[in-house]
C-alpha cells in the first residue's frame, strides 16, 4: 500500500502565506501533480516545481478542517496513461498574486508501492487522493472547486449519503431494509419496505438481526460453548455436558458443570430514524423535540446511510454480536457457591454476581442495598465485559420490537405478562425465572404453575412486568423546583465507564428532556445524535396508544432509570414504560436488574 510523506510547504508556499497573512489577497489552491521523480524531503522546501510530471488532477473539494488547515481531495485514473509510472511525488499547486501560479506544497512516497499502470482497455486504475496543509488563516482560502475536477471517493460518499437520505423522506422499497412509519399523531403504524405484508414472529425470522437471536451458555470469560436445542445447553447455570469446540476463538473443552450464563446472543445490525414530523417541545427553551412522525428501518448489512446500532458500540469498538440476559438477575453467592434461588437477602457487593439462569427468584432491594450502582458491581464482579443491561442494549431490543410487530404494545402483540397479581406491600412478589425456557428463541407467552402468564421477546424473558429492572447508562438531571407541568429534566447516557449522578464524560448531553408527572407515553423525545432512544418527553396518550405504556418521572435533581413494571402494574407496564424519578440510593423489593456481555476483546466473528 502507498504511504507519503508529511507535505512540506515549499518556500515559494511560504512567502504566499506571509502575503495572505499581512493581507494581500487569498490562497487559491489549482491542481495536483504527480511525479515519477524520486526526491528527498531535504530537497522539497526549495523546489520551484516538478520534473518528470506524468499526471495533473483539478482539485475537486476543499474542505476546511480547523482555523490554519484545508483538506484537498483530487482523482488520478489511468484512462489517458499509454505508458504506466512510479507515483514518486504529489505537488500542490496554487495561485500567487504577484507570481501566478507556483508549487505551494510536495510529499514523497515513501513504500515503493504506488505503481499507476497504463489502460489496456478493460480495466481502469484509481488513486484518491487527500491532502492536508496548514495556511496560517483558512478563512483566507478560496473554497470554489472548478466544475470540470474529477468526482472523488469522497464525493461520491456524500452523494450516496444524501441519496439515502432522500429516499429515507421518500420511503425504501429495498427488500433488505424492513421498516415502520409512526404517526404518532393520528396513532398510526405503516409497515415500510421489507417489512411490507410481514406479521411478528416466524415471517421475520429469515432476518438475521431477528431470527439470528439465540439463547446460549456463555462462560464468565466471554465464551460462547452452547445453543440452545444443542446437548450441552443448560438454563441451570452449569454446563449439562462436556463440550468440545474443534476449532475457531472458542476452541478447547468444558468439561460438564463449567459455570455459565443463559443469554441471548443478538446479531449486529444497522438502523435509520427518519424524522419527518417533529415539534419543539418549548419554545426558545432547549428542551429538544417530540416524535410526531418518524420512520424507523434497520438492515442486517451496512447501507448508504445507515448506522450500527450503538448497543454494539462500546468505547469506540464495534461487536459483531452482544449478549442479553435471557432471565432476570438473581444472585450467585460467592461464599456459599452457590445460586441463590429464593431472593435471601444475603448479597456481598464486593464478591457476588449477577446471574442469568432459570428455576429461581429474581433478587430485589427488599432488605439489602441493591442500588443500581450496587447492582453495577454484581455485574462487573463476574469479569470483563459483563455490565448490567444499559440505555443502548435496552433500546436495541426495543427496536426491533417495534419494527416486528409494528407497534410499541408489546403487551398487545404478545402479551400482558406478569402484571396482574395483587400486591401484599411487603414482599418480592416476583415469579420464579424460567418458565418460558421451552419457547427457546421464540417470541410468545406461557402460563407457569402458578397460573401466572411469562413473557419472551426472542429469547428475552420478562422484558417487561413480573419486576422492574435498572437500568444503567442514562442519568437524568432534573431542575429545582421540579413539580409541574411544563417542566423538564435533562437526559445524559453513556455506553462505558458507567456511574451515578453525572453528565461529565464519557456520559453525552442527549438533547432529550423527560417531562415531569406520569402518564400514558404519547410521544418520545428525539434528537438527531440518539435518534436511537425511546425516552417519553410526553405523556398524553391511552392504555393502547401511540405506545401503550406508562411512565414516571418525579423528584428534583439526580435521577436514575428503570424499565419495564412490576407484577401489579397491569396494562401501565411494558417495553416501553420507563420510571425515572429514582435517587441513585433507593433499592426497592419491586426493582431488580438483568445482567449483559459486551465482547470488549472478541470481534468479527464468523456467521452462522
Amino acid at each position: 500500500m502507498a504511504e507519503f510523506s508529511k507535505l512540506v510547504i515549499t518556500a515559494k508556499g511560504q512567502a504566499l502565506i506571509a502575503k495572505m497573512i499581512a493581507g494581500v489577497g487569498n490562497i487559491e489552491f489549482t491542481k495536483v501533480s504527480a511525479s515519477s521523480t524520486t526526491y528527498t524531503l531535504s530537497q522539497l522546501e526549495a523546489l520551484t516545481a516538478l520534473s518528470n510530471v506524468k499526471q495533473t488532477s483539478l482539485i475537486s473539494k476543499k474542505t476546511i478542517t480547523n482555523n490554519v488547515a484545508i483538506k484537498l481531495e483530487a482523482a488520478f485514473t489511468n484512462t489517458d496513461l499509454t505508458a504506466g509510472y512510479n507515483m514518486k511525488a504529489l505537488g500542490l499547486y496554487a495561485k500567487d498574486p504577484d507570481a501566478g501560479e507556483i508549487l505551494y506544497a510536495v510529499t514523497i512516497e515513501t513504500s515503493g508501492n504506488c505503481y499507476m499502470p497504463p489502460y489496456n482497455g478493460i480495466t481502469v486504475s484509481g488513486a484518491y487522493i487527500q491532502l492536508v496543509t496548514t495556511v496560517g488563516n483558512a478563512d483566507s482560502v478560496n473554497l470554489k472547486v472548478d466544475p470540470a475536477a474529477v468526482a472523488t471517493i469522497g464525493d461520491i460518499q456524500e452523494l450516496e449519503a444524501k441519496i439515502a437520505d432522500l429516499q429515507a423522506f421518500v420511503g425504501y422499497t429495498d427488500a433488505h431494509i424492513y421498516g415502520v412509519e409512526v404517526d404518532f399523531k393520528n396513532k398510526k403504524f405503516t409497515r415500510l419496505a421489507g417489512a411490507f405484508g410481514k406479521t411478528g414472529g416466524h415471517a421475520f425470522d429469515s432476518v438475521h438481526c431477528f431470527g439470528g437471536r439465540r439463547r446460549c451458555n456463555v462462560t464468565n470469560d466471554g465464551k460462547v460453548v452452547a445453543y440452545y436445542g444443542e446437548g450441552a445447553f443448560s438454563t441451570t447455570g452449569k454446563l449439562a455436558q462436556s463440550v468440545t469446540i474443534e476449532s475457531g476463538q472458542y476452541a478447547g473443552t468444558y468439561a460438564a458443570g463449567t459455570p455459565v450464563q443463559v443469554m441471548v446472543e443478538q446479531p449486529r445490525f444497522y438502523y435509520k430514524v427518519v424524522p419527518l414530523e417533529t415539534e419543539i417541545v418549548t419554545e426558545g427553551e432547549n428542551h429538544g423535540h417530540y416524535t410526531r412522525k418518524i420512520r424507523y428501518y434497520i438492515c442486517d448489512e451496512p447501507e448508504a446511510g445507515f448506522k450500527v446500532h450503538p448497543a454494539f458500540v462500546e468505547n469506540g469498538n464495534e461487536n459483531d454480536y452482544i449478549y442479553l440476559a435471557a432471565f432476570e438477575g438473581s444472585l450467585w453467592d460467592s461464599s456459599a457457591s452457590a445460586y441463590i434461588l429464593d431472593d435471601a437477602q444475603v448479597a456481598d457487593f464486593s464478591a457476588d454476581m449477577l446471574s442469568s439462569i432459570a428455576a429461581v427468584k429474581p433478587m430485589s432491594g427488599l432488605t439489602q442495598n441493591l442500588t443500581r450502582a450496587n447492582t453495577r458491581k454484581l455485574a462487573n464482579n463476574r469479569g470483563k465485559g459483563w455490565e448490567q443491561a444499559y440505555a443502548a442494549t435496552a433500546a436495541a431490543s426495543q427496536l426491533l420490537m417495534l419494527v416486528e410487530y409494528a407497534s410499541f404494545n408489546m403487551q398487545s402483540g404478545i402479551g400482558n405478562g406478569a402484571v396482574s397479581k395483587t400486591d401484599d406491600n411487603s414482599s418480592n412478589m416476583a415469579e420464579y425465572t424460567g418458565a418460558t425456557a421451552e419457547l427457546g428463541n421464540d417470541s410468545g407467552a406461557v402460563t407457569n404453575a402458578s397460573g401466572i402468564q411469562i413473557v419472551s421477546y426472542r429469547g428475552e424473558e420478562n422484558f417487561w412486568g413480573n419486576i422492574w429492572g435498572w437500568v444503567d447508562g442514562m442519568n437524568i438531571q432534573n431542575p429545582t423546583p421540579f413539580d409541574a407541568a411544563g417542566k423538564f429534566g435533562r437526559l445524559y447516557v453513556a455506553d462505558h465507564g458507567f456511574a451515578d449522578d453525572t453528565g461529565n464524560a464519557p456520559y453525552q448531553d442527549t438533547g432529550i428532556c423527560p417531562c415531569y408527572g406520569e402518564g400514558y407515553i404519547s410521544a418520545f423525545g428525539y434528537s438527531e445524535n440518539f435518534d436511537w432512544l425511546f425516552v417519553p418527553a410526553e405523556h398524553n396518550g391511552s392504555t393502547a396508544v401511540p405506545v401503550g405504556d406508562y411512565y414516571w418521572n418525579y423528584n428534583a435533581g439526580w435521577r436514575v432509570a428503570a424499565l419495564g413494571g412490576r407484577w401489579g402494574d397491569g396494562l401501565q407496564s411494558g417495553a416501553f414504560s420507563w420510571s425515572l424519578g429514582h435517587a441513585a440510593s433507593d433499592r426497592y423489593r419491586s426493582v431488580g436488574g438483568r445482567s449483559g456481555y459486551i465482547p470488549v476483546s472478541y470481534t468479527n466473528l464468523t456467521l452462522p
